[in-house]
């Protein structure tokens, strides 16, 4: 008698755990999350296999009016099913990257989307957290860039999200009105999100896997590193991107200036050594001029790519959880971040991303080797690592440029180098400074890789944002490693050739192993 009721209590049990998960329909599944019910659609993956689409689910208050430049707050609960069934409107944004950018997304924007397997197993399933690339001014969580087909012939949930971006997300005051780091706040919300909820859609919370990329892989280091995001994931993966990037790095000295800028630009100058009153000038502003605003500060070409930089903050009582109170080097000299196991490395030729657009625009590039002295150093930000930056960017002009001061585009000695001296100021230096600096402070284990494989497409052609074309056979550009994650039609077409198929099937098995079984194998 005591078995049969402890058979019965374990099916009660079971039946009551996927009641609360999801109600499984043909084309429309429901989950109930701890604010309210979503409804989602049944797609397909790459090779079949049906899986659950939950798209546009809100895990914040959207952040307008007074919400403007504050950290995010959860949602208000909702009693009607949200229709989940298609991308909601990513963050507002001017993406700079490519051709003829507009203004376009909105301001309320955070939203995050959940892809769920179809699978027969009963134990609940690894999530993977992508956190998008775009420079922390532009990019998407949304399904046309980072599609979910090629991951869902795996057996882990997938999650993409938005987070505020440019002027909304990383305006400081560098006080209490606006204490800054807002898009990378939004994250860590975005985490508690999937924390709190994502066992209703089937998935483990203690076996969360953050991966991103550009942008993104930093955010994922500067997740290991940020007191907030404690206990809200156990492994990780930075790819092209590290808290010790230059463009990652606090950069309170510079946002005054920033602040005053935009002050005069958009009409609030008068409120200026008035925090309170300039930030709610600001929050009057329409959402399209501050965004539009970020051309102004333009000197050259579209640098700066974003005058807005991540910022440390004070603890105060009207902000309780800053996400960074110190540098991300003393973090690391200190020994204060989560060790879990982490894989992080660069594509070959990270460089592309901007050597491509102002190389294959022969305007472009005239104007550059008119004022190489002056531009190079400012676009490089030599003025962060050293005083006097003479002797630097000598010495560096003649190791990466055979001590030229422009870029030969006959010669592919000269591209190329150019493409190196890009890579290593960007995104290698900061990588390899990473893992030495973690792995002395015995943060074990870290996987260090190098992707170097060229497939049919690459992002090194919407980067040089123009059809022209030089004599240079290109290699491996930036962002090129997620066309074998992440189905991108708003860019690319579906991958075709084989050994792109068999890349894809690698990184994907080494990716989702990762997630599934804490370390990086093949299998």
């Amino acid at each position: 008698m005591k078995s049969d009721v402890r058979i019965f209590l374990t099916c009660l049990h079971i039946c009551c755990v996927f009641t609360t998960v999801l109600t499984y329909a043909p084309k429309h599944p429901i989950v109930k999350t701890n604010y309210g019910p979503v409804i989602g659609l049944t797609q397909t993956s790459r090779y079949g296999r049906d899986f659950m689409s939950f798209r546009g689910i809100p895990y914040a208050k959207p952040p307008v009016g007074e919400l403007r430049f504050k950290a995010p707050e959860p949602p208000e609960p909702w009693s009607f099913a949200v229709n989940a069934t298609q991308d909601a409107p990513y963050c507002i944004q001017k993406n700079y990257f490519f051709a003829n950018p507009k203004v376009e997304g909105k301001e309320d924007c955070l939203y995050l989307n959940v892809y769920v397997p179809q699978t027969i197993r009963q134990n609940l399933l690894p999530v993977m957290v992508f956190i998008h690339w775009g420079g922390f001014f532009a990019g998407r969580g949304s399904s046309d860039i980072i599609g979910p087909e090629y991951i869902m012939d795996k057996d882990v949930i997938l999650v993409s999200f938005n987070y505020r971006l440019g002027v909304f997300g990383f305006f400081t005051t560098l006080d209490d009105f606006a204490p800054g780091n807002f898009g990378l706040k939004d994250q860590v919300l975005a985490l508690k999100f999937v924390q709190e909820n994502i066992e209703s859609f089937g998935g483990d919370k203690n076996r969360v896997t953050i991966f991103g990329q550009s942008a993104g892989g930093g955010s994922v280091s500067l997740h290991l590193i940020s007191p907030s995001s404690r206990g809200l994931f156990q492994q990780a993966i930075s790819q092209s991107g590290v808290a010790l990037n230059l463009w990652a790095k606090p950069l309170n000295i510079l946002q005054p200036n920033v602040t005053a800028a935009l002050a005069s630009f958009v009409g609030c100058a008068d409120h200026l050594g008035n925090s309170s009153g300039l930030v709610q000038c600001l929050r009057k502003v329409d959402a399209f001029d501050l965004t539009e605003s970020g051309d102004k500060f333009k000197y050259f070409s579209i640098e700066p790519l974003t005058p807005y930089s991540i910022v440390t903050e004070q603890k105060t009582d009207a902000n309780p959880n800053p996400f960074l109170t110190k540098e991300p080097l003393e973090y690391l000299q200190n020994g204060e971040f989560q060790k879990v196991p982490w894989i992080v490395g660069n594509v070959q030729d990270e460089g592309i991303l901007r050597v491509a657009q102002l190389v294959r625009q022969p305007e472009v590039l005239k104007t550059l080797n008119d004022n190489f002295n002056i531009f190079l150093p400012q676009m490089l930000a030599l003025q962060l690592s050293v005083v006097n930056t003479t002797d630097l960017f000598k010495n560096l002009t003649n190791f990466y440029l055979g001590g030229n001061t422009f870029i030969d585009i006959n010669n592919t000695t000269s591209v190329q180098g150019f493409i190196n001296l890009y890579s290593d100021r960007s995104f290698t230096y900061g990588t390899f400074q990473s893992v030495i600096l973690q792995s002395q402070k015995l943060h074990r284990p870290i996987w260090l890789y190098n992707f170097n494989y060229k497939g049919q497409y690459t992002y090194g052609d919407p980067f040089a944002a123009t059809t022209n074309k030089i004599n240079f056979t290109w290699g491996v550009s930036h962002c090129d490693d997620l066309l074998y994650l992440f189905k991108t039609p708003a860019l690319f077409p579906e991958l075709q050739e084989e050994t792109d198929l068999q890349m894809s099937e690698d990184l994907l098995t080494l990716w989702t192993n990762f997630a599934i079984y804490g370390e990086s194998r093949k299998e």
